[in-house]
Parts: structure tokens; C-alpha cells; sequence
């Protein structure tokens, strides 16, 4: 059980078909309908967050820094955007550690399957990239982008001392004018930007998919921590070597990582 890191009671998501979790549930498929984000603020109580920082230390000390421009944007629109942070994976967290624990709860699983209307849903395979942490320094930013799919589950650990805002423009990837909405972006004139502030402790999952988003670049210290948890339809979906050069440095795991009993939400 993960009653020392996660705030059961505020969130008792660990009986799924309790009343207090199918209201949660409810709520959860709503904000993501009208808005392509859901908050859960509090989600790791005072104890558990400062574990998964005492951790986080650790975990971005040995980091690999990724720094490099990718193109982002669907071809012919916009520009390449700028990469740069550092990223620690599952195979660096040691086994019963705050994130490992986590990200192998079978309650979390189920719960973010349940949001997102998806059974069979499982733990993501990749023993690299499946759960990781990752820290944004002064100067730090991931650029504009889409994700490669919805519903990115994310817990904030710690906020810039300024800069690092989470910044979206959200269901837009397959409207007609998504072009001219890019252009405007790119010359610094768009009004649909919106900024999502949560503090540490904050479990969010966010319909990455169809909106445009960035972590803006951190101007001060202290850095932007966050611990990113991947979730998919395939019991066996893994990240390509690419994914793992980019942001790990390393195409094979540090350290042979055991089985995770993969569950099904």
C-alpha cells in the first residue's frame, strides 16, 4: 500500500468501486472533456512528498541532460523547438524507493483507467522510460509540442522559483486552421494560451494528444521537478531507442530491471 505517499483519504481511490473514487472518477472524465486536463491537488500528502524529493535528489544528481532542438509542430508548420532538462528512469529508482513504489501501485493503474475509459490499461513496459523524473534548471524548457498520445500522468514535486509555467492551448491538433493558430504562437500574438499552476504534490492527467503545450524556460531557482507516469493499451508498449537516446542517453537499462506484475485497470 502507498498510505505513507498518497493521501488516501482525500483521495480514497484504492477501493475503486467505493463511492468516494466513482465520484472521483466522474469528475475526472468530466474536467478532461471540457478542459483536456484533470487536477488532483494534495494527492501525495506531506510525508510522501517529501520522500519522492528526498529521492528526486538522488535521481536528477545522476541524470543524463538532454539539450538539442526537435521538430514538434505536424510538417510545414511552425519551427523546431528547444529541449532542454534532465531526465533519471525507472532503472535508476531502487526497487521499494517512493516512485517505484507508486508507479507499481495497482490502485493508481486502475483509477487512471478508469478516468480515461480504457480496460485493459497497464503499466507502461519500457524499463527505461516508463516512470521517470525530470528537472528543469535555469534556462531549462521543453518547447511547444503534441504528445504521441492522451492522457499523460504527471505528479509536480517541486515549482520553479519562477518561470517553468505549464503553458497549453488545449483540442486543437485536428482543426482546420491549426496552421494559422501555430503562426500566431510562433509570433508571440496567440490569446489562447492558458497556464495550468499546480502545486507540488499535484497529480494531473492531461489530454496531451490534442493540445499544443510546453514547460516554459525557468528563470530562477529553485529548479521544476516533476515525476512523469506512463500508462498503455499493450501490456508489452515500450519506447523506441530513440526516446531513450534523447532523453536517457543509454538504449539498455543501467541495471536489469524485475518483473512489475503488470496489472490491468
Amino acid at each position: 500500500m502507498v498510505g505513507d505517499l498518497v493521501d488516501l483519504d482525500r483521495y480514497p481511490i484504492a477501493n475503486i468501486a467505493s463511492p468516494e473514487a466513482v465520484a472521483l472518477v466522474r469528475e475526472g472524465r468530466r474536467r478532461l472533456a471540457a478542459d483536456g486536463v484533470f487536477t488532483m491537488p494534495g494527492f501525495l500528502h506531506g510525508d510522501g512528498l517529501a520522500a519522492m524529493e528526498e529521492e528526486a535528489d538522488r535521481l536528477c544528481r545522476e541524470g543524463f541532460r538532454r539539450l538539442d532542438l526537435r521538430n514538434a509542430f505536424p510538417p510545414g508548420m511552425g519551427e523546431e523547438t528547444r529541449v532542454s532538462l534532465v531526465c533519471a528512469g525507472f532503472d535508476q529508482m531502487p526497487s521499494g524507493s517512493p516512485p517505484h513504489r507508486l508507479f507499481l501501485w495497482d490502485g493508481l493503474t486502475r483509477f487512471v483507467s478508469e478516468v480515461l475509459e480504457r480496460r485493459p490499461y497497464y503499466r507502461n513496459a519500457d524499463a527505461i522510460a516508463s516512470c521517470m523524473v525530470s528537472e528543469y534548471a535555469c534556462g531549462d524548457e521543453l518547447g511547444w509540442h503534441f504528445d504521441s498520445n492522451d492522457g499523460a500522468v504527471t505528479i509536480m514535486l517541486r515549482q520553479a522559483g519562477s518561470g517553468g509555467a505549464f503553458e497549453y492551448i488545449p483540442d486543437i491538433r485536428h482543426r482546420p486552421d491549426l496552421a494559422s493558430i501555430i503562426d500566431d504562437l510562433v509570433a508571440g500574438r496567440s490569446s489562447r494560451v492558458r497556464e495550468l499552476d499546480v502545486l507540488p504534490g499535484t497529480l494531473t492527467i492531461f489530454n496531451g494528444l490534442r493540445a499544443l503545450h510546453r514547460v516554459a524556460p525557468v528563470r530562477s531557482a529553485p529548479s521544476r521537478r516533476m515525476l512523469t507516469l506512463s500508462y498503455e493499451t499493450d501490456p508489452d508498449q515500450g519506447f523506441s531507442d530513440e526516446i531513450h537516446m534523447r532523453y536517457f542517453g543509454r538504449r539498455q537499462p543501467l541495471t536489469p530491471v524485475p518483473s512489475r506484475g503488470n496489472a490491468t485497470g
